[in-house]
Order: C-alpha cells, then sequence, then structure tokens
C-alpha cells in the first residue's frame, strides 16, 4: 500500500508557508493563518505573498524561496493558471507537500492545467493534496491545514481527540459533515479531503492514517476508485488491525451492465457489487451523513459478539417498536435468562415487564438504582450480546438520576450500549448531551439506534476463508474469442471440474436421431449458433422430445426458426439429456473497478424479476461460497421442500467456487451458468446451459 509512514510530513509538518496568503483573516487565503494561530500550531507559520510585509503579526516572504526556517506543507491559494509554477518552486525550496485550494482544474474543464499542475509536481517530487480541496486538520496535534469554516470554533482548540479518521473526496460535503457530527457528540482525529485527487488520493491518505494507532474507526467518502484492488488491500488492513471502515459511496449506478448479454451482468449492477464486495472484506455501507454520524457515536463501543439485543425502556410500546426495528436489520431480540428476568422483577413494579423488550416503566423515576440493576442483569445474561436503552419524557431530577446511572453503567460495560432519549431539547437537551459528553451513543431516531446495533454487529467480512479447488491441467480457453455456443461454454467448463450435461452435436435429423438413442430419452435439442445467445426467445429450443417421432418434428421447427434469424451461422443442434432439479445460477461479471465478480442465485429466467442473488469478488472458496448460499432470501427452499430431500450445498458450493478461480482469468469476460440445476444431497449439480464470452489472445 503507497502512502503509510511517507506522508506524516504532511499530516504533521514542521512548517506550514501559506501562499498567496491574505491580510483578510476570514477569505479563503486568509483564513488558514487564522486557524494556525487560534489552534497553537507549534511549528513555523510563513505568509508568502509579495504585497505585504507582515500578517497577522507574522513576517510575509515574497516567495517560497525566501522562507529562512523549515517548511514540509504549503498550503497554494493562488489563482489556478499560476499553481504549477508556485509547485515548482516548493519543488526547489524542497517542499515535500503542496495544499492546493485553488479550483479551475479538471473540474471546471481545464484537464490540461491540472496536467501540467502534476506533471511540475512529478517533476520536482512534490506530492500534492488537491486541487479543488478544503484540505485537512490533524485534532490529534492541533494542526489545521484548511480554510474551512468549521474548525473556526473554540469547541475542537484543545479538545480531546476521539478515534475516527474522516477521508472525504468532496471538500464542501467532508467538513459540512464533520461540523454536524460534532455537533452530535462524534469525536474525531484527523479529518482529510482530497478534492480532484491529481495525485494524492482517498485511499492513499486512509492508508496513512491507519498508521496511527489510535486510529479505530475510518470512515470514507468516495465518488470514483482509481483502483479497486487498492481499497480492498486498505479493508484488509484495516480488517488486521481491528479498525471499523464505514465508506459512503455517491454517484453508483446500473449504467455498466446496460449492454451486457448476460442476466448475471444486469442482477449485478455496479451498486449491487459495491455493496456486496464492502460486505465480503468488512466494511459497513453508509447510506447518508445520518449512517456516518451514527456509526460515529459507536466509535470506541466494545465489539460485540453476536448480533442479540436486549432492550431496556420507560415506554413499552417504545420497546416493541425498537425490537421491531432490530428484527428490520437482522438482529434477535432473544427470550432472557430466567435467573435474569427473576433479578429484573425485584426491581421493577408489577405492571413492568422483566420480558425482552424489559419495560422498567415510568416508575423508574422512584428507585434512584433500578435501571443501573436491570443494565447489570442485561449485561450478565448469556444471550445479550448488545443493549438498546430507549428512554421516554423522563424529566426533572429522575431524569437526570437515570442519566447518570446509564452513563456510570456504560462506561465500564462489556457489551455495546446505545442510548434513545425520546424528548425534546427543551426538556432533555442537557440530559442527552450529559450522556454524549461521556461517550454514550446518544441516537434520537429508533429506526437509526437500530441500524447501529446491526451495523456494529455485522461480521468482518469473510474472504479467502478456506481452501480454493484445483485448476486444470491444459488451458481451455485457448483459442477461443467472442461470445461462444452453449457447447463451447460447457466444454470449457466440464475442462473446469463443473458437471455439465450428456450432450453431442449433429448436423442432420439422422444424425440426432442416433445421438438421442445414445443419449436416452427424453432429450432437449438447441441450435447453436454465436449470433443467438439467447435462444429460448428466439425459439431455437425444443426441451423434453420423447421418442424419434418428436424428434424429428422438433429438430425441423428450430432450424426453421434458426433460419430465420438474420445474420446468424449455424454450427448444428446441441441433442442433450433433460435435466431436472431446483434451478439457480452462478454468473461471472467483470466490474470496472473490483474486477472479475462472480454471482449466485436462484430462479432460472426469473432471476432478473426476483434479483435473489449473492456477489462475492473473486476467487471465493467452497467454504465463502456456502455462505453465499446461506445469504439468499429464498435459501429455506435448499432444505427439505415437499416431499423431497435437502438440496446438495456442497456441490453447489464447489461449482461457484470453481467458476470465481476462472473468473480470474482476463479472458474471460462475462459467463451464465443458467440454469444449474441442482438435486438432492449427495446427487449434485448439472449445468444444463452456459453463455461465455471471451476475449482473444
Amino acid at each position: 500500500m503507497e502512502g503509510g509512514r511517507d506522508l506524516w510530513g504532511l499530516m504533521s509538518p514542521r512548517g506550514v508557508a501559506v501562499v498567496g496568503a491574505s491580510s483578510n483573516l476570514e477569505s479563503i487565503s486568509g483564513r488558514p493563518l487564522k486557524l494556525l494561530l487560534k489552534y497553537g500550531y507549534g511549528g513555523g507559520v510563513y505568509p508568502v505573498n509579495p504585497k505585504y510585509d507582515s500578517i497577522g503579526g507574522l513576517r510575509c516572504y515574497p516567495d517560497v524561496g525566501s522562507i529562512d526556517g523549515d517548511v514540509d506543507v504549503a498550503l497554494v491559494a493562488v489563482r489556478a493558471p499560476l499553481v504549477p509554477s508556485v509547485i515548482e518552486g516548493c519543488g526547489r525550496r524542497g517542499i515535500r507537500f503542496a495544499v492546493v485550494f485553488s479550483s479551475g482544474f479538471a473540474e471546471a474543464g481545464r484537464e490540461d492545467l491540472q496536467r501540467e499542475l502534476l506533471e511540475a509536481a512529478d517533476r520536482w517530487g512534490v506530492r500534492i493534496l488537491g486541487p479543488n480541496c478544503q484540505g485537512l486538520v490533524n485534532l490529534a496535534g492541533g494542526i489545521p491545514l484548511s480554510f474551512s469554516a468549521s474548525l473556526d470554533t473554540d469547541r475542537l482548540v484543545g479538545a480531546t481527540p476521539g478515534g475516527i479518521a474522516y477521508v472525504s473526496q468532496s471538500g464542501a460535503f467532508g467538513f459540512a459533515s464533520f461540523a454536524c457530527a460534532v455537533d452530535r457528540g462524534v469525536r474525531f482525529r484527523h479529518v482529510v479531503t482530497t478534492g480532484n485527487q491529481a495525485d494524492l488520493d482517498t485511499v492513499e491518505v486512509a492508508g496513512c492514517l491507519l498508521e496511527d494507532p489510535e486510529v479505530r474507526m475510518l470512515l470514507l467518502y468516495l465518488e470514483g476508485v482509481r483502483d479497486g484492488d487498492r481499497l480492498v488491500e486498505l479493508l484488509i488492513r484495516a480488517r488486521e488491525r481491528d479498525v471499523t471502515v464505514g465508506l459512503i459511496k455517491a454517484g453508483r449506478s446500473e449504467t455498466g451492465s446496460r449492454a451486457a448479454q448476460s442476466h448475471t451482468a444486469s442482477v449485478a449492477g455496479d451498486q449491487r457489487v459495491w455493496g456486496a464486495v464492502m460486505e465480503q472484506y468488512g466494511a459497513v455501507m453508509l447510506g447518508d451523513m445520518e449512517d456516518m454520524i451514527s456509526l460515529g457515536l459507536a466509535c470506541g463501543l466494545p465489539r460485540p459478539r453476536g448480533r442479540r439485543v436486549g432492550i431496556i425502556t420507560t415506554s413499552g410500546g417504545a420497546g416493541i417498536m425498537m425490537a421491531d426495528l432490530c428484527s428490520d436489520q437482522g438482529l434477535q431480540v432473544p427470550l432472557l435468562d430466567e435467573g435474569t428476568q427473576e433479578r429484573i422483577r425485584r426491581v421493577i413494579p408489577p405492571f413492568g415487564s422483566p420480558a425482552n423488550p424489559v419495560d422498567v416503566t415510568a416508575q423508574v423515576i422512584n428507585d434512584p438504582q433500578g435501571m443501573t440493576e436491570c443494565l447489570s442483569a442485561l449485561e450478565a445474561d448469556p444471550n445479550v450480546d448488545m443493549m438498546s436503552v430507549v428512554i421516554s419524557m423522563i424529566t426533572g431530577q429522575a431524569g437526570e438520576s437515570t442519566a447518570r446511572q446509564v452513563a456510570d453503567f456504560a462506561a465500564s460495560s462489556r457489551k455495546p450500549l446505545v442510548c434513545s432519549w425520546l424528548i425534546d431539547r427543551e426538556h432533555g437537551g442537557d440530559l442527552t448531551s450529559y450522556l454524549s459528553e461521556r461517550g454514550v451513543p446518544v441516537i434520537g431516531s429508533l429506526r437509526q439506534a437500530a441500524w447501529t446495533l446491526g451495523a456494529i454487529s455485522r461480521p468482518r467480512g469473510s474472504f479467502l476463508s478456506g481452501d480454493l479447488p484445483g485448476l486444470p491441467c491444459d488451458d481451455p480457453l485457448r483459442g477461443l474469442e467472442g461470445l461462444l455456443t452453449e457447447h463451447q461454454a460447457k466444454q470449457v467448463l466440464k475442462a473446469w471440474g463443473v458437471p455439465v450435461t450428456m450432450e453431442e452435436m449433429v448436423r442432420d435429423p439422422d444424425e440426432a436421431r442416433v445421438a438421442a438413442e445414445r443419449i436416452g430419452y427424453p432429450v432437449a435439442l438447441k441450435v447453436m449458433s454465436r449470433q443467438i445467445p439467447h435462444k429460448t426467445d428466439a425459439g431455437v429450443v425444443a426441451l423434453n422430445v420423447k421418442g424419434p417421432g418428436e424428434l424429428k418434428e422438433a429438430f425441423d421447427r428450430v432450424m426453421d426458426a434458426a433460419r430465420r434469424v438474420q445474420g446468424a451461422r449455424l454450427d448444428g443442434v446441441l441433442v442433450q439429456r433433460m435435466a431436472s432439479g431446483v434451478e439457480c445460477i452462478v454468473g461471472v461479471k467483470r466490474d470496472p473497478v473490483f474486477g472479475p465478480v462472480v454471482v449466485f442465485g436462484l430462479g432460472g429466467v426469473l432471476v432478473e424479476v426476483l434479483k435473489d442473488v449473492a456477489v462475492r469478488r473473486a476467487p471465493v472458496s467452497p467454504e465463502e461460497a456456502l455462505e453465499m448460499i446461506r445469504s439468499l432470501r429464498g435459501y429455506p427452499i435448499f432444505g427439505p421442500f415437499r416431499g423431497r430431500g435437502p438440496l446438495d450445498q456442497g456441490a453447489v458450493a464447489e461449482v461457484i467456487s470453481r467458476v470465481s478461480i476462472l473468473a480470474m482469468d482476463p479472458r474471460l469476460l462475462e459467463l451464465d451458468v443458467n440454469p444449474l440445476f441442482v438435486m438432492e444431497e449427495g446427487q449434485g449439480v448439472v449445468c444444463a446451459d452456459a453463455l461465455m464470452n471471451v476475449k482473444g489472445e
């Protein structure tokens, strides 16, 4: 991974030059000076502007070359055409980093000017953050290298930093969402905006921040990624360090799959692939700023061992609602141990409930230790992994007592706790602020609180768990190019160990009859042509042909239909043994960001309607493939159903894994194994049709 310690001169410089500094300390080119002074930055601060002798009590220099102190970073706030020469001056002076606030580059259609900037930086060895960015702030070191008004506040100066590093491609959204999160009690350590990313991008900067041992959570806002492999590498490193990653991806779309031939590409669009890959590598996809804030509030909570929630509430209705919302997130609200319930019964009124949700009722206001005892009982219950506290309109001294009990308990709890206090700011603002200041996540929306519990308890990824199957000895793709016929595709799959139907290629009805007798009736007839990828739609398929008489009529019918397809070159007819079982699809698409991905789902021809699919970045092991199968909404169909036994999941997983390894070959552009018929346990699977698109060598 690029970056690492090499970028710490940017994050924690010995000295800072402000190029284009203004005496108006409220302007974009003046506020960086104001902030550096406000935060008490300990390094040298060097305004650069030939129009001034001094600014804000600091000596002002005519150019960077005349600065007489150590400088690691130049903050550049001059007109865009002047920036390349400023970068050259920085390089001559030995300044290693430049944060370019200036706009008017690629974002304004001036790709040529951005190239000129980058060429100057490359020539002189200067790393560029930006252009068109709002800079960064190192809150742990008190180092603001930005003009953002969000930093111009006393509450951040000297405040204890948190454990969150936030890297945003958007400067405006980055610092705006940072300010809103701080207002809600989220504590950051680093915030960096990357703008046009002419040089340093979000992934490289995030890789540097992962080197900070105090970083416990990484938040990312991305509009685009140059290299999906680097992002995946970042996620793997974060998992190794036990750092939670939350990611907002803007601009997700389905446009990449519009022209695709296969079902796979149409159901595994860009948005689905992003979500699947993030889940595969343990990151949390964030829908908007509210998700980011909620996840940020949970930074520092103990990691739950499972997904079982204990709910304690002063309102029975709110508790029921919270239980429903937890269920929506795939969380469990389990029955508590009888010992736990008995312990709770002793401190709640008879009309309360010791079950889960635990309804302590509003009578908690009469017992100064009732809430603590109930929380302690939930924490001790082996069926509870995390806790949701839902408090209604408890005010005054009772509210203060409740807030104190929750805060004191949370400070030493071994299980994570999220609090929702259903109260307006006039009556409860001081109470919720008290909790926030003591590190208790206060999330007013019950839906958002349930989402947060779901996010922090999500599995940390399952990539490459287990061994991969072996590879074929030969190269079945050699000499192939373009959209293959079904028979060609199945020969490739067979070489990769995927079971395919017994079948023979024929050219006339007599050959078809001989082949059918060898294979055994009933059979299917399919015209093979590269120009007819979707055979059923063209009417060139005959199924369940039961004897010689039917065979001749079916052969003539499908050939007549094929001859009506303009431009189709006919290779012959495939005589194939009929197969049966539960229809599934295994496919491959080549994602523009993450490369080859493998898709598994139910539905056969209905897959595009049902869209019940699991997606993973290739390759996957059979163990991971089993997780893909179990993640489907339709997974219960793999169990015993209407008199038949359970389906052969192991055989399906083996096929998924083998196809995912085949997907790593860059010549494979697209693949559908559809339908893959799945039979009862021990009877295996069989590929009854396949579509494959191959790039020539």
